[in-house]
């Protein structure tokens, strides 16, 4: 399990549904996040620090963003889209970390940079 540091100062609330989740480092890329079902969230940055740096079939990952989504103080298991620009490339495949650290190559389709999830704890990236 990775440990979550919390970058403050990088969460713009867009409205109740909408956030922008901007980069810290130089190598991440601002996300864009649209949760589907109305509610109350609360929305960190992560650092992207201690992520693993490669899959388990050896690839190397560029970690993009990484990011939770709570609701009533728990990460939320419902669907929500995420835009990141550059996101569909035809040379790397999307990696996502679970909330356990464990990387894996996301399944879905990536349509105009946006991808659509379940799990409110993802750091998203690309291998190679």
């Amino acid at each position: 399990m990775t440990n979550k540091i919390v970058v403050p100062g990088k969460v713009d609330r867009l409205n109740k549904k909408k956030f922008k989740i901007k980069k810290d480092k130089a190598s991440e890329i601002d996300a864009d996040i649209d949760i589907v079902e109305d509610g109350d969230y609360e929305v960190e940055k992560l650092s992207v620090d201690g992520l693993p740096t490669h899959m388990p079939d050896k690839t190397p990952i560029r970690w993009f963003n990484n990011f939770a989504i709570k609701k009533n103080r728990q990460y939320i298991n419902q669907k929500y889209f995420v835009t990141i620009r550059g996101l569909a490339s035809p040379t790397s495949r999307v990696v996502i970390s679970n909330g356990k650290g464990d990387p894996y190559y996301y399944e879905g389709n990536v349509s105009n940079d946006t991808i659509e999830l379940m799990d409110g704890d993802p750091a998203i990236g690309s291998g190679p």
